[in-house]
């Protein structure tokens, strides 16, 4: 019966060995990635936060006079630059001072990030190429901030054979609509004044009649 003992003892050893290395890798590892899905959550947030903003400033670029006022008070007419027609401006390339102040926004903010809670895991990449996209998409009726943002998270570890330490790649899209009531209005009367000078509306307005009076004489009958 001792040396049953002694051999469940022995073999408690063994295992304990074994199977502790393994948990505590693990409990490592862990930690790691949720570390990583905390920079990532902070990333989402700014990326958020800036298409919010420059969806703000397309539908009225009087709030950007308001921030950039000592005291936070609305200027005079003749100070603000209210950028008439932006809607159709957006749909060839008017927006791109709100997409280049949105991509701005972004990298500065990514850029003072910390590591976390471990050393040597920032955010990487995310200015190589198309790796951050800022679009405003414009269909006259309907318009949105949209964007793509690619980056890298290194962890601090190394697979076994591996020189280089193991990075998780990460892709986040985030559209917001741009709506502006006001705007779309005086697009409409945009419209209606270029065709009112080129004479189509008279035309049109023509035809209309024509066409009332031809169902008004069918019915009659």
């Amino acid at each position: 019966m001792r040396g049953s003992g002694e051999n469940d003892r022995g073999a408690l050893v063994v295992e304990a060995t074994i199977v502790f290395p393994i948990c505590l890798l693990i409990i490592i590892l862990l930690l790691y990635l949720g570390n990583v899905y905390y920079q990532k959550s902070r990333i989402e947030a700014i990326v958020v936060e800036a298409v919010l903003d420059g969806a703000a400033y397309s539908a009225d670029p009087l709030l950007k006079a308001i921030e950039s006022s000592p005291e936070k008070e609305i200027p005079g007419i003749g100070k603000v630059d209210y950028q008439p027609y932006r809607y159709i401006g957006g749909m060839f390339g008017g927006m791109r001072d709100i997409e280049a102040a949105v991509r701005a926004q972004i990298i500065s903010k990514i850029r003072a990030l910390d590591t976390g809670l471990f050393t040597n895991m920032r955010p990487t990449d995310y200015q190589r190429g198309n790796s951050l996209k800022v679009k405003y998409n414009s269909v006259f009726v309907a318009s949105s901030l949209s964007v793509d943002l690619e980056y890298k998270i290194k962890l601090p570890v190394r697979l076994l054979g591996e020189r280089e330490g193991f990075t998780l790649k990460f892709r986040t899209h985030t559209e917001v609509p741009v709506s502006d009531s006001p705007e779309f209005i005086r697009n409409v009367n945009l419209v209606e004044d270029m065709l009112e000078v080129t004479g189509v509306k008279r035309k049109i307005t023509e035809k209309i009649k024509e066409l009332k009076e031809f169902f008004d004489k069918l019915f009659k009958k």
